[in-house]
């Protein structure tokens, strides 16, 4: 952690202590977008960190924007600051702008035709419905174009993961005017590695979470006389969950120092790494925890409901494992041995 993201912390960490309370997250699971929290980090200016000042961002380095994403998955932030983030970084890199509001990026089957009527259907758009602008990337002719659409003109079909976060589908009819898109680079590939690193970042944030929850609670829990955290099974799983949690950080970390240059090995690596931590980790965490851990009154769920879910997006563990399984059996060399074992 560099200086000056050691000041984000130092930040968020005080605004969503005051403002992201299980209260908040209990509302935005009903339904109630929590709208303070959000324009609290867009004050602060932490929902643009580390995008260029003269393009509307914060500044900094595009390290610190994962950097926020991850630190907030730690309260659980239920707030789009993945997808307003991934949306930013796509308009910024091709020098535009970055759009006003609160912003989200829609991953779907998008189609623009030679007289810029755009068509097509998004399944499962994180807060869609609480987003002012949709960014989605449309093909025509084998060519990328980036879109940047009001929500207002989607028909919206409102749903939610298991965590209660919004994923709804939208679909969409409309001819564009020629300042909502741009053409010119294919990007749809590019989109998708920034998502996957964004999971990577919400992933880790909160397995560090329930570590901590699993630690304190089994300090704090008597059972036959003495805190469980005296038991050797319970000292053995916590061990096996912290050596998750700190290759989980190292794979978020990785990520964030080589965002700008990140091949898509390293994203696959990541994401899969993460992935198979939720599984060991959740476990453990509800195991520690016992049925407390389920019930509404706990925060625990919070954090488990939500890694179960960005567990799934952008690739599961088998599509990143896949992948990595044909980096390497396609560039079989004398060499393999050294990719292999000095990969960081």
């Amino acid at each position: 952690m560099n200086e000056q993201q050691r000041l984000i912390k130092e930040s968020l960490d005080r605004l969503l202590s005051d403002l992201c309370s299980k209260t908040t997250i209990d509302k935005a699971e009903k339904g109630e977008f929590p709208g303070e929290l959000w324009h609290a980090l867009a004050d602060t200016g932490l929902v643009l960190a580390g995008l260029p000042e003269d393009l509307g961002g914060a500044g900094g380095d595009l390290a610190d924007s994962l950097f926020v994403v991850r630190e907030a998955a730690k309260f659980a932030a239920p707030v789009p600051l993945a997808e307003h983030f991934l949306a930013a970084v796509l308009w910024s890199g091709r020098g535009e702008t970055v759009r006003e509001g609160i912003m989200t990026f829609a991953e779907g089957d998008f189609r623009l035709s030679d007289n810029d009527q755009l068509s097509g259907t998004a399944p499962a758009v994180a807060f869609g419905r609480w987003s002012d602008t949709v960014t989605l990337i449309a093909t025509r002719n084998n060519e990328d174009f980036l879109c940047g659409v009001p929500i207002s003109e989607f028909r919206v079909e409102e749903a939610n993961n298991i965590a209660g976060e919004p994923r709804d589908a939208l679909s969409i009819n409309l001819v564009l005017n020629k300042s909502q898109y741009l053409g010119g680079e294919p990007i749809k590939r590019k989109a998708y590695l920034i998502g996957a690193a964004t999971r990577v970042a919400l992933m880790a944030g909160a397995l560090e979470s329930i570590l901590e929850m699993s630690v304190v609670y089994s300090t704090e829990r008597v059972q036959f006389g003495k805190p469980i955290a005296k038991f050797q099974a319970i000292q053995q799983q916590l061990a096996t969950m912290a050596g998750e949690v700190a290759a989980s950080l190292r794979a978020a970390q990785s990520l964030e120092t080589k965002f700008e240059s990140m091949t898509e090995l390293e994203v696959a690596i990541g994401k899969s790494r993460v992935g198979e931590a939720v599984g060991i980790c959740t476990d453990i965490a509800h195991q520690v925890h016992g049925a407390m851990g389920y019930t509404m009154e706990h925060s625990l769920n919070q954090r488990t409901r939500r890694l179960w879910a960005w567990r799934e997006e952008y690739g599961s563990e088998q599509e990143w494992e896949i992948a990595i399984g044909q980096f390497f059996s396609g560039n079989a060399s004398e060499k393999l041995w050294d990719q292999v074992t000095f990969l960081n």
